[in-house]
């Protein structure tokens, strides 16, 4: 078996995961993880599959046939060893421009690796003016503490709400 990861943009329209799904299902391989977006026009997005050797060809062929996107597929070759604790971690403050940069600068100093991360724009309940909001997963090295981390992206403004949560 090998798994692929797979990633995604084009022009959105009705009927693209379906396409997708259907480019997979009939290519005898395993939709086994994705996110998918819509941003600005455009269809994005990252699908983890696994496949059968002696159907990875025909996949490749048959993903790279979809005219609507450009598709890009590596091989994964990882080993899943955990070292880590997994945490979620809340960013929320008055929009501005370089919050993403600050915290990834400090989060990367610390070693922590982001798995995921979602962040959005959105209108102040009571005052109207934006409100960024930034939602990471991370796998955090055995001897950083969510504490240490809290107290490391609190110092970057007075604006920040910091909020983290350990899940594993």
């Amino acid at each position: 078996m090998k798994q692929l990861i797979v990633t995604i943009i084009g022009k959105d329209k009705p009927g693209l995961v379906e396409q997708l799904s259907d480019t997979v299902y009939f290519n005898h391989a395993n939709w086994l993880s994705s996110s998918l977006s819509q941003l600005g026009g455009q269809f994005a997005g990252i699908i983890q599959i696994d496949v059968a050797t002696e159907h990875f060809q025909s996949l490749r062929q048959a993903l790279t046939d979809i005219e609507a996107l450009h598709i890009h597929i590596v091989e994964d070759h990882t080993q899943t060893v955990t070292t880590y604790v997994t945490q979620q971690l809340t960013v929320t403050g008055n929009d501005r421009r370089g919050i993403v940069k600050q915290v990834t600068r400090h989060l990367a100093q610390l070693g922590v690796n982001i798995a995921k991360l979602k962040t959005n724009t959105q209108s102040a309940p009571n005052w109207g003016y934006p409100i960024f909001v930034a939602e990471f997963q991370l796998h955090t090295p055995l001897g950083i503490s969510a504490a240490m981390i809290q107290q490391q992206l609190e110092q970057l403004a007075d604006d920040l709400t910091v909020d983290i949560e350990t899940l594993s």
